[in-house]
């Protein structure tokens, strides 16, 4: 017999009405307060009552999981975990970090690495033993990289010396990520960007000019923030051919000046391949930075739905909730790998220049030897082995959260640290202010005569996003080095 699916959320908003969304399905329902009601008594008598009075609404309820049994539930997670896993261990595709020197020239407060002050830079016969890694790894038809640090603009050259290097592995290799400070990236090393594959640069600020130079200085404690815009500038005028993403170092220090700042920067460089995101400054409990200044996922989900409804500002994800069922990242992926100066493996870049944190080294004939951390990140943070996530409702969206940190909290005992997505708490808010977008966009098309505007004469009808073509990417490792908690 079918019930009330334990991946509802019906609600009432205050502003907009009735609703009802289904994590599993990720569809969602306008209602009226007379469809509301029954679902009420539905949900909590946990049979079906009034069901002969609307059978079509039934059926749309069965149809979309609304209603659903325990065991069919049980069975698409299964096989959700069963695809998770296929993606996991997935060796089309190497994903490589690859931090060409550790050190770095800013001394900013929360940085979360312990190595800034080692200079060491990738040599010529840790090239060749990367080389060599690489050419192991014979199933890997595509190769794709994020270049990182410490300062990777600091070691330029090894960028350079290693593109040339891949380009004869793999001809079609086209599709690496900078992520630099911005301080160093001057005309010179923008006009190679192109030959080295680059087709996105991130870039970091932290607010107003006088924010920034405080908080992301260089080691002399000089000022860096207007070098940067400098640079910028530069490359948006430049011949390349790719993207610059600005990401704005967020806590509840300096919330205040990101609607600016965004609304600033887009307007500087409108029509420009530029886009601007907060990033979620998260330090450890023990950490010389504030750990109070630190956004809980509830805060930083009000600070981006404050941001749509004070300026307009949407979420580089937009606010409506994508299946994030899998959860994979470079650091549960079995061919992704973060490779350190001196040839050292990690799993995650937050784990760079943790030794204790070091799976093994490219020196090796078997280049993995901690295979217990391994094992930790790709089997132990499985949150389909995780009852409590099991039984949580926003699962199916959720995926269980930052790999690293949900590594951190459970297995080694890490207190301070919150792994759960932000859905767990906001998700009405969230789809409230999808809603809105939704909204706004239905009654501009009506306007403009291109469209209908809202209508419900059945009492109920649906208003999720239009399901986007799935294509198998290429590259599944494209994505695999954002932070799940930037909005």
């Amino acid at each position: 017999m079918r019930k009330w699916s334990r991946y509802n959320t019906l609600f009432r908003s205050e502003r907009y009405g009735y609703f009802l969304y289904n994590a599993l399905s990720n569809v969602m329902l306008e209602l009226d307060e007379t469809h509301f009601r029954i679902l009420q008594n539905v949900r909590d008598n946990r049979i079906l009552t009034n069901k002969t009075s609307d059978p079509v609404f039934f059926e749309l309820l069965e149809e979309k999981g609304f209603l659903s049994t325990e065991e069919n539930e049980q069975q698409q997670m299964m096989q959700k975990q069963y695809q998770r896993n296929e993606v996991c261990f997935n060796t089309a595709v190497l994903g490589l970090t690859i931090c060409p020197t550790l050190a770095c020239n800013f001394e900013c407060p929360y940085c979360y690495e312990h190595s800034q002050n080692d200079g060491t830079v990738m040599n010529e016969e840790t090239i060749e033993k990367l080389i060599a890694f690489i050419r192991q790894r014979k199933e890997a038809h595509n190769l794709s990289v994020t270049w990182y640090g410490g300062e990777p603009t600091l070691a330029f050259e090894v960028v350079k010396s290693l593109t040339e290097r891949f380009l004869e592995l793999y001809p079609e290799y086209d599709n690496s990520c900078l992520v630099t400070n911005g301080y160093l990236l001057d005309q010179e090393k923008i006009d190679q960007l192109n030959d080295l594959k680059v087709r996105l640069v991130q870039i970091t600020l932290d607010g107003n000019v006088a924010t920034h130079d405080k908080r992301r200085m260089l080691k002399n404690g000089g000022k860096t923030f207007q070098k940067i815009l400098d640079n910028v500038n530069v490359l948006m005028s430049s011949s390349y051919k790719g993207g610059c993403t600005i990401r704005v170092n967020i806590d509840k220090t300096n919330q205040h000046e990101y609607q600016s700042l965004h609304l600033e920067l887009l307007d500087r460089y409108k029509g420009k391949n530029l886009s601007v995101h907060p990033g979620h400054v998260h330090t450890a409990i023990n950490h010389s930075y504030d750990h109070q200044c630190s956004f809980c996922s509830s805060e930083w989900a009000d600070f981006a739905v404050a941001a749509y409804h004070e300026q307009g500002i949407v979420p580089r994800r937009g606010f409506y909730p994508g299946s994030n069922t899998f959860n994979i990242c470079i650091a549960n992926s079995l061919y992704g790998y973060v490779v350190g100066p001196a040839g050292e493996l990690y799993k995650c870049w937050e784990d760079v220049g943790k030794e204790h944190m070091v799976i093994g080294t490219i020196y090796n004939e078997e280049p993995v030897t901690n295979r217990e951390l391994v094992a930790r990140y790709s089997i132990g943070t499985d949150p389909f082995n995780d009852s409590d996530c099991m039984k949580c409702p926003v699962m199916p969206i959720c995926g269980g959260g930052c790999v690293n940190r949900r590594l951190r909290a459970q297995q080694f005992g890490e207190e301070g640290i919150e792994f759960c997505s932000l859905y767990k708490e906001r998700l009405v808010n969230y789809l409230e202010a999808y809603y809105d977008t939704y909204r706004t966009k239905e009654l501009c098309s009506s306007i403009l005569g291109i469209g209908t505007g809202p209508t419900m004469i059945k009492g109920y009808r649906m208003v999720q996003p239009e399901p986007k073509k799935i294509k198998t990417p290429k590259n599944i490792l494209k994505n695999l080095t954002g932070h799940g908690h930037d909005a």
